[in-house]
């Protein structure tokens, strides 16, 4: 906080003022008083005291650089522990500013100080779910658009560090996400929601997606009113089959993707052609066979030619779904297990490309590779 008494402070008026003590007879020289000669005010003051002082200030900038600072007051304080709260609590009412760009300041911080919290439990217990967690949730309902889209970047953050204990999730991120894709929610905000839905379901798990995220997940995919919903539904379908599993796509999802595939917008459907190969790894052969092909051949022949296009990118990736590892050779490997032997040795028997591969979908064309190999 020493950095907002320098820009702030002003120095005393009277430091260009001579008094009769400045004045040396014996040397005959003019001692002029120098501004580090005085002490700031701000240095007098508790970190508590700056940190009030400053959050009280009708000076926007003021407030911003209170939020800015928050962690490194919290370092300040963190060997007594009802200093700790006491900043935490100060952070509650900092999060009430009726100002957007303080709200989205102080959101920047939140997993910086989550984190903070997190190497520092014993001091403060259950810091981040009492204080800190309410107001990431109350965010993503914000009015203003760079609050909500920094509180959605933070919850993620929160997620992918699983700061966020797995009774929090369940108890108070996905009843709020749910609210929020509510049919009377604003239409900004329920896209919004709904999008993070999908992006945090790899992270939270089967049985949390399953039970909580799955079943709001098919009623969007079905919103007649709003296709940007349904386009962030087809977009992220292939996300959600990968995580709920075999039986719930077959039984919950397809008839949804069905539905979206005949979407009467048609970026609806060029998403759905994106996807497809990820929904097709989530399904049976017979079901791949049966159904999935014959969707297919419609997206292929789509009046629209950017659907068309979608889906002959996607033809190579969704063929290689019918292979049968057992008599291809074909096998699914991390890009990081990938030893260099065997792909020069592959690369000197097919010149370069992997057999029975298309050729639309090599080794390293992606984050996960289909490695394929030929059959002895």
């Amino acid at each position: 906080m020493a950095d907002l008494s320098l820009l702030q402070e002003d120095l005393p008026e009277d430091a260009d003022g001579l008094d009769v003590d400045d004045y040396s007879s014996e040397s005959d020289v003019i001692i002029i008083p120098s501004a580090l000669d005085f002490v700031s005010q701000d240095e007098m003051l508790t970190p508590l005291g700056r940190l009030d002082k400053y959050a009280a200030s009708e000076n926007v900038f003021n407030r911003q650089m209170v939020a800015r600072s928050l962690l490194d007051t919290l370092r300040e304080v963190c060997d007594d522990e009802r200093d700790c709260i006491a900043v935490l609590e100060r952070i509650s009412r900092l999060a009430d500013d009726s100002e957007p760009t303080v709200r989205a300041e102080l959101m920047e911080q939140v997993p910086h100080i989550a984190l903070f919290c997190q190497e520092n439990r014993p001091s403060i217990p259950y810091a981040f779910s009492k204080y800190l967690l309410p107001i990431v949730v109350r965010y993503l309902a914000d009015q203003n658009n760079q609050v909500r889209k920094t509180s959605q970047a933070a919850l993620l953050a929160l997620l992918e560090q699983e700061l966020i204990e797995r009774f929090d999730v369940e108890t108070k991120v996905c009843p709020v996400l749910i609210d929020l894709t509510a049919p009377d929610s604003n239409d900004d905000v329920k896209t919004e929601a709904v999008a993070i839905m999908c992006k945090m379901a790899p992270m939270v798990g089967k049985d949390i997606t399953e039970r909580l995220i799955l079943p709001r997940f098919c009623e969007m995919c079905c919103d007649c009113r709003m296709f940007h919903v349904r386009k962030v539904c087809a977009a992220n379908f292939g996300d959600i089959c990968s995580v709920v599993g075999q039986q719930a796509t077959e039984e919950m999802l397809l008839p949804r993707f069905f539905q979206l595939c005949s979407d009467n917008v048609w970026g609806v459907r060029k998403a759905c052609a994106e996807c497809f190969m990820a929904v097709s790894c989530a399904t049976c052969q017979e079901i791949r066979r049966t159904k999935l092909s014959a969707l297919f051949i419609n997206l292929i022949s789509d009046p629209s030619r950017w659907v068309r296009q979608a889906a002959f990118q996607s033809l190579g990736p969704f063929i290689s779904t019918f292979a049968n590892p057992s008599s291809s050779g074909q096998c699914f490997k991390d890009e990081s297990k990938n030893s260099e032997d065997s792909s020069a040795e592959d690369k000197d028997s097919t010149g370069g490309r992997a057999v029975g591969c298309p050729a639309s979908f090599q080794p390293g064309c992606s984050r996960r590779d289909w490695w394929c190999r030929a059959a002895e």
